[in-house]
């Protein structure tokens, strides 16, 4: 399906939107409306002052407690047979709105984790020590609290437009999980779902470094139409494919690993397959010319649970010159694996790494703009639903983007606008109020009922138990020295 370009087309969305609500539906509607007009409020609960949610600060609470989805819903025929189903589901809803690419030849998938800061929730169940960047110098970048995975599509961005993402999913990592575990369910999920446009499309999911493993990259080689980019670590040994003879061996293990090819040492390069160039010029006019190698068919040494050996990849390295030839940055090594790495060429896996970033402004702009990380609650499960309700509330502002004005602000009037350029999500929030003005909501207004009868006098509430902070430790088996 096409952006949302009219109301009538947005309407039916806030319309489907609303149906997904099991409960107290019409409050979570305009909590919703409330948190995509917010621009000053700093806390959840004044955002039952806002003029879009025409509710009480108790019914706020409510509706963020009562926080629930409708599975999809069938309908039986006259012969008992299930038709087609009333409601979509919550991630074929937001399908809907994703735009299918017109450039490129794929769908872009973004994975990445960030952390919600909890640090004095000492009620708050199976908080951890969370990564947490820091601008002091020798600290160590942690935090106590949870951390987030998010997968999301990243729509094609052209010249002067704003970067967005489209969120898929947003869920917890246990402490008894991983990253790598949880970002492999996620792409499960999404890939196998066969009413999804994208199932049988090629799809291209983009990693950093903490996911160039082969924990992470074998379990993936079962879906034959994902191909993943993923950022390796500087410091890696790979190997080239084995040279098969065509004489037969005699007995022994096969060999699975050619020659050595350590990263850090140039002597153990063999001649690349390709080499790529081309310049880019940044916000300040400054030419950059990148310089891309690649060498096909490698391999990374695996185990018995992770048959690396059959899965060979495309490993490139990116390094970047100034116009006197003198290296800019650090230069960057990435992993092209997948069956239908073919498809896909040096400069595609570059750009698609490239815009992997845009991942970082949503997080940014859900923690600055949507409260992403200010919701202080003392129960884990009432934590996750506000995260997926921001994650909803992000999906909103990007089905309303063609229909928002820019608003520039009085010191901003001197920012340069491109014409039919998408504008960002602060610039849809500035317009939100406006643009439910004129179309309306689907909740019905509020209707007062009296009184609660509150707790009974004499009642006494218990205090919540004070949780530890869980600290992951190596295993017993990695841990245990082997004697000389």
């Amino acid at each position: 399906m096409p952006t949302i370009v009219t109301e009538t087309e947005f309407q039916k969305f806030r319309g489907k939107l609303h149906n997904q609500f099991k409960h107290l539906a019409d409050s979570a509607m305009e909590l919703m409306d409330a948190l995509c007009s917010n621009n000053k409020t700093a806390s959840v609960v004044k955002l039952s002052l806002n003029p879009l949610f025409r509710r009480g600060h108790s019914a706020l609470f409510k509706a963020i407690g009562a926080l629930s989805f409708r599975e999809v819903s069938k309908v039986e025929n006259c012969e008992g047979e299930d038709s087609q189903p009333q409601d979509p589901s919550l991630l074929e809803l937001i399908a809907e709105v994703v735009p299918k690419p017109k450039e490129r030849p794929f769908y872009l998938l973004g994975l990445d984790c960030t952390s919600v800061e909890r640090q004095f929730a000492k009620t708050l169940a199976d908080r951890g020590l969370v990564y947490q960047p820091t601008q002091i110098k020798g600290n160590k970048p942690i935090a106590i609290g949870h951390s987030y995975s998010m997968l999301a599509v990243i729509p094609e961005r052209k010249e002067g437009d704003a970067p967005w993402t489209i969120p898929l999913d947003m869920s917890r990592v246990s402490t008894e999980s991983n990253s790598n575990q949880k970002g492999i369910a996620q792409l499960k999920a999404v890939l196998s779902n066969p009413k999804l446009a994208w199932s049988k499309e090629l799809c291209v999911s983009v990693v950093d470094s903490a996911y160039g493993n082969k924990q992470f990259l074998s379990p993936l080689q079962e879906h034959t139409n994902l191909v993943t980019v993923a950022r390796s670590r500087s410091n890696r040994v790979f190997y080239q494919s084995p040279v098969i003879s065509e004489t037969p061996v005699g007995r022994g293990h096969p060999t699975w690993y050619g020659a050595r090819f350590d990263t850090k040492e140039p002597d153990t390069w063999h001649e690349p397959t390709a080499v790529s160039q081309l310049s880019y010029k940044t916000r300040s006019g400054r030419i950059i010319n990148v310089t891309i190698t690649a060498w096909a068919n490698m391999l990374m040494r695996g185990g018995k649970a992770t048959p690396t050996h059959k899965a060979p990849f495309t490993l490139l390295r990116i390094e970047s010159f100034d116009d006197a030839g003198q290296s800019l940055f650090k230069p960057m090594w990435l992993i092209v694996i997948g069956e239908r790495r073919g498809e896909l060429s040096a400069l595609q896996a570059y750009h698609s790494y490239r815009q992997r970033f845009d991942l970082e402004h949503t997080f940014r702009f859900g923690k600055q703009n949507l409260l992403l990380n200010t919701f202080a609650t003392p129960d884990v499960e009432h934590e996750q639903q506000w995260v997926k309700f921001v994650m909803l509330a992000y999906v909103q502002l990007w089905a309303a983007h063609a229909l928002a004005v820019s608003l520039p602000r009085p010191w901003e009037k001197h920012l340069i606008s491109v014409p039919f350029a998408r504008i960002s999500p602060s610039k849809v929030q500035q317009d939100w109020f406006r643009i439910i003005s004129q179309l309306g909501s689907p909740a019905v207004s509020p209707h007062p009922r009296g009184y609660s009868s509150g707790r009974k006098s004499g009642e006494i509430q218990s205090p919540r138990p004070r949780l530890p902070v869980i600290k992951k430790r190596k295993s017993p088996a990695s841990a245990t020295k082997i004697p000389a």
